[in-house]
């Protein structure tokens, strides 16, 4: 993949590209081609989210494909394709996820891609990555929005790596969660081909710019860069500090807090309105 002209591209799409904390709080692409996807399909990817995944497929260079876990109801991959007919696309979903729909999927492919562009398999994302069904084409990117347990994330990371082209971009979803952050870091650590270029963390849950935050992981191949394995110890210490009840309560405290937020944003409205809230005609 050419990560440099990708990276090119982003300054232009957002001038604070390169400082991470007004990046986070950018609004929107300079771009708008996208904007009115998330209102044609459901999902959680923001207008942010998925001009990155475009410009990605759109560096890859000849001969790469683009390899995607985790579509629920097919708004990323949708936002990958447009403009972007020629890549090819490979996905995978267990529909494990609440809400999740291969119809509404299915819908979305056949709507939103290039006839036969996307090849998608229904099935857990470890045979997925294990069968590669790709090859021997190279991964030029590779977005992840599966599972987000410690064990899962630094798995699809694993599994990934035999397949990366010599120059390849990692997008990793959902990076505010702390196990997934955690298993990130270790799996970089231990890596060393592998580098964080960019980390977009958001304040709250459900940010409307960013959602819940994203990694740019860039692999450059180098034959002289070992991998050091984790220790078998470290690893298990590391899943069970990094389990799901520190997911599902950090998830919950997040909800919580938005929801609290939004309750005095509420009462303030009605106060200033002197016990109405003001809507418009």
């Amino acid at each position: 993949m050419n990560v440099d002209g990708f990276l090119r591209d982003c300054r232009e799409e957002w001038p604070a590209f390169d400082d991470p904390k007004r990046l986070a709080a950018a609004p929107h692409p300079h771009k708008r081609c996208l904007a009115r996807l998330p209102e044609q399909i459901e999902g959680y990817a923001t207008e942010n989210k998925l001009m990155l995944l475009n410009l990605a497929a759109r560096h890859l260079e000849r001969g790469e494909v683009y390899v995607e876990v985790g579509c629920w109801k097919g708004l990323t991959l949708a936002g990958v394709a447009q403009g972007n007919p020629n890549v090819p696309l490979y996905a995978c979903d267990d529909f494990s996820r609440m809400g999740a729909s291969r119809d509404l999927l299915r819908d979305a492919v056949e709507n939103h891609t290039a006839s036969g562009q996307v090849r998608f398999y229904d099935q857990d994302f470890r045979r997925f990555l294990e069968q590669a069904p790709w090859q021997p084409a190279p991964v030029g990117a590779y977005f992840y929005d599966g599972g987000h347990s410690f064990h899962f994330q630094f798995q699809a990371l694993k599994l990934i790596r035999p397949y990366l082209a010599d120059d390849a971009l990692v997008i990793i979803d959902d990076t505010n969660d702390l196990p997934v952050r955690r298993a990130n870091a270790l799996f970089l650590l231990h890596n060393p081909q592998f580098q964080l270029i960019r980390d977009v963390r958001v304040k709250e849950y459900q940010d409307p710019a960013w959602w819940n935050g994203v990694q740019l992981i860039r692999y450059r191949a180098n034959p002289n860069a070992a991998e050091a394995p984790v220790r078998a110890s470290r690893y298990l210490a590391e899943r069970m500090l990094w389990n799901r009840a520190v997911f599902y309560t950090q998830r919950g405290t997040r909800l919580a807090t938005n929801g609290h937020r939004a309750v005095r944003r509420t009462l303030g409205r009605m106060l200033a309105g002197r016990g109405t809230i003001r809507t418009n005609p």
